[in-house]
């Protein structure tokens, strides 16, 4: 199962912004320079957060994976934005001058269509997990700053 994030307001009055994304089509999009992972099946303003809530849960920190699975508004989008970067400091201190980091979560692979093997995608580093983690909370405090809420598709 996926997680795609996507930017929505509750109300908005200007028809011309295609469902999901910040701005009006055509119009540059305010995510062009920030080389967040786009959904699967998202726009250019959405996240793939599966990444870092596998991350989070591989790491322990199953409540706040959680609220990655919720809808929320601006205002919980921030919110949502400080609890992500919280779980990466606790996890940078809990393990900082550590050799045994644990890696991050890896559900999932590829399945090979000829042979129906399965390979199972690389672990990510306890450094990339949460750099994730920090990327998501990056996209989470950008959409509430543009006073957008968030969609969460699984």
């Amino acid at each position: 199962m996926g997680l795609d994030l996507f930017p929505r307001r509750h109300t908005d009055p200007d028809a011309t912004k295609a469902k999901g994304m910040t701005h009006r089509t055509g119009d540059p999009c305010p995510f062009t320079h920030d080389d967040f992972p786009l959904a699967s099946i998202g726009t250019c303003c959405s996240l793939r957060g599966k990444v870092a809530a596998e991350n989070l849960h591989a790491l322990g920190e199953t409540d706040v994976c959680e609220l990655m699975h919720d809808d929320v508004g601006a205002v919980g989008a921030l919110r949502v934005a400080a609890r992500l970067r919280g779980a990466a400091d606790r996890l940078e201190q809990r393990y900082a001058g550590r050799s045994d980091k644990p890696s991050g979560g890896y559900y999932g692979g590829r399945l090979n269509a000829d042979t129906g093997e399965f390979t199972p995608w690389p672990q990510p580093s306890f450094e990339e997990a949460i750099t994730s983690i920090r990327q998501a909370a990056d996209w989470y405090e950008k959409v509430g700053r543009l006073g957008f809420g968030v969609h969460a598709w699984y």
